[in-house]
């Protein structure tokens, strides 16, 4: 059997730390390396690596300096010693059959790499969301399909660019995580990876549990701000590895585009829900000549009234409107969830 490697990302994660150990040392397929990078934590996280070494052996502690989760994965795969490669994050888990039906899936049918469904839990465990792969499940892509078919859903938002959904045959991967972006760095990776592999298949099975943390990173109404200006610039950073590699994607800068401003007025609402007396700060620290080139650039149609309007008065500097529609919004919002 081939050895399967792990890679794990710790930043203080001591509190679910264990749940996502248990999920990988209890894995029906055995033949695994876990590497679990500890990225600088100040809490209890090492200690707790440390306890779970003493009784596997196959946990790999790589203790090092704070340097952000991009870099720690990539030190992750250079390190990795596995004919195949899977990521997980600290606070979330694996299914026991996750390594198992992946290797068998990607044994039986020779791709480069295959990909699971997922669902996302909150703190108390209750089910929030699922994957939706109904439209790509249970098929093998070739070169030309994943440029045709998984590309462009990735880029609409419809496949989500998670890497932990996916083992990857190493032999296949020069794809790395970027080092200067400070969020949506899986999907620059797996548009990298997706550009380099010659074939993929999907499978439909819910393998992999997503914690959905409302004060995590990309969630905290506290950086937000941060958070748009990070889908602004990995919106040029994509449209330049796309023309880069292969200039008949340049028709997907429009789904990019529009997929990037859906975020972006996401954001933007969800800032005044928990936030109101900012949100118009906010609308004026994010408004850039970059964000205002994809505005200009983007067929706005494709968007839902309501963030077609949020889009359009911000681009004209429209405040005092802006703040009603966040208003009305926030009403509506309301209404709906009774």
């Amino acid at each position: 059997m081939d050895k399967i490697s792990i890679i794990v990302p710790i930043y203080n994660g001591e509190e679910y730390l264990s749940r996502c150990l248990d999920s990988l040392i209890n894995q029906t397929y055995q033949n695994i390396e876990i590497l679990c990078l500890n990225d600088g934590s100040q809490d209890n996280s090492l200690n707790i690596l440390k306890k779970y070494q003493s009784k596997d052996s196959r946990i790999i502690i790589i203790d090092k300096k704070n340097s952000g989760v991009s870099d720690t994965r990539n030190q992750g795969i250079d390190k990795s010693t596995g004919k195949y490669l899977c990521f997980c994050d600290c606070d979330d888990f694996y299914e026991a059959n996750y390594i198992e039906t992946m290797y068998s899936k990607i044994k039986e049918t020779n791709a480069d790499i295959i990909k699971c469904n997922y669902r996302v839990i909150d703190t108390d465990g209750k089910l929030i969301s699922k994957g939706d792969l109904d439209k790509v499940a249970n098929r093998k892509y070739d070169k030309r399909g994943i440029k045709d078919n998984i590309i462009p859903l990735c880029l609409d938002g419809t496949i989500p660019c998670f890497c932990y959904l996916i083992m990857i045959n190493k032999k296949h991967l020069k794809a790395r995580f970027p080092l200067d972006i400070a969020m949506m760095e899986d999907v620059v990776f797996y548009l990298r990876l997706l550009l380099d592999t010659t074939s993929m298949y999907v499978i439909d099975d819910e393998l992999y549990t997503i914690m959905y943390n409302p004060e995590g990173a990309t969630n905290n109404t506290k950086n937000y701000e941060r958070n748009i200006l990070n889908i602004v610039k990995v919106n040029a950073y994509l449209e330049k590895e796309l023309l880069k590699k292969d200039k008949s994607l340049t028709y997907l800068k429009e789904k990019i585009n529009i997929s990037n401003l859906t975020s972006i007025s996401d954001f933007i609402f969800r800032h005044y829900l928990f936030s109101n007396e900012d949100t118009i700060k906010l609308c004026k620290n994010i408004k850039s000549d970059e964000l205002n080139n994809i505005i200009d650039n983007s067929n706005l149609k494709e968007m839902n009234i309501q963030r077609r309007i949020i889009i359009k008065l911000l681009r004209k500097n429209k405040y005092k409107q802006l703040h009603l529609v966040f208003i009305l919004r926030k009403i509506i919002y309301k209404l709906r969830r009774r």
